[in-house]
């Protein structure tokens, strides 16, 4: 029988659903890996009859299946996935009178709650309401502002009114581990683009390890995952587990 050719080189978009609840199945975004392993636990039993030692018999099981993924898109979702965290959107509009304590020294940073609109306008004052005026008592750095020092800007505080922007906010660490379903809707590009489908039933991630937010590269998140067993699925010679199609 002739040789055929099954070299494989993956491309194509990753699709994921919390397991459980409704709602379809949604992409990551741009991802560089998608990988699983295994893990094998062995029992043998020397051959004690022969002096020249080695096994008379052996015994092996999985103790894991384990992946790793590594998204490129920093998306709230992903970063909820990667840091067990929740996510909420926040519609643009007027923010008024936003408050915030300072201590009123030279070079100190005041953050805004929200991501504002740099097209609009912005309006600082005392709590007082006595005006402030920018380039004398503050400066004005990216999502909020830079004491000052000679300024007026002292103890009692400060108010800020501006234009909050259309965002996503990701609260880190505010939620357990939740379990998911993942698809990779790809094609092989060694075998002329045939399609590849590879379903994973059960996975539960790791927190992510590492995750770069200042740097001269394009950021990405390595989050480690393991592959749990799906009881929902049943049936001979069905994994519950995995499920990998090929067009031929």
């Amino acid at each position: 029988m002739a040789r055929v050719d099954r070299s494989y080189i993956g491309k194509g978009p990753v699709y994921i659903k919390v397991k459980g609840e409704d709602g379809g199945l949604f992409p990551i975004g741009n991802c560089s890996n998608l990988d699983v392993s295994f893990d094998e636990e062995s029992k043998s039993l020397k051959d004690y009859t022969s002096p020249g030692g080695g096994n008379a018999n052996i015994l092996t099981a999985i103790s894991a299946f384990s992946g790793n993924l590594v998204m490129h898109d920093y998306s709230a979702e992903n970063l909820a996935l990667a840091l067990r965290g929740d996510v909420a959107a926040v519609a643009a509009g007027a923010v008024t009178g936003e408050a915030h304590g300072t201590n009123g020294t030279d070079g100190e940073f005041i953050p805004f709650d929200f991501i504002r609109d740099s097209t609009a306008g912005l309006t600082i004052v005392l709590t007082n309401d006595s005006a402030l005026a920018e380039g004398t008592d503050y400066s004005v750095e990216n999502n909020g502002i830079l004491v000052i020092g000679s300024g007026s800007i002292d103890a009692t505080g400060i108010k800020v009114s501006y234009t909050k922007d259309v965002s996503e906010v990701m609260q880190a660490l505010t939620s357990a581990g939740k379990e998911y379903e993942i698809v990779f809707n790809g094609l092989n590009e060694a075998q002329s683009g045939k399609f590849v489908s590879i379903r994973l039933h059960r996975v539960k991630f790791s927190p992510a390890q590492g995750l770069a937010f200042i740097g001269d590269d394009f950021g990405e998140m390595s989050t480690d995952f393991e592959v749990l067993s799906d009881n929902s699925i049943v049936g001979a010679g069905i994994s519950k587990f995995m499920k990998v199609s090929q067009g031929l």
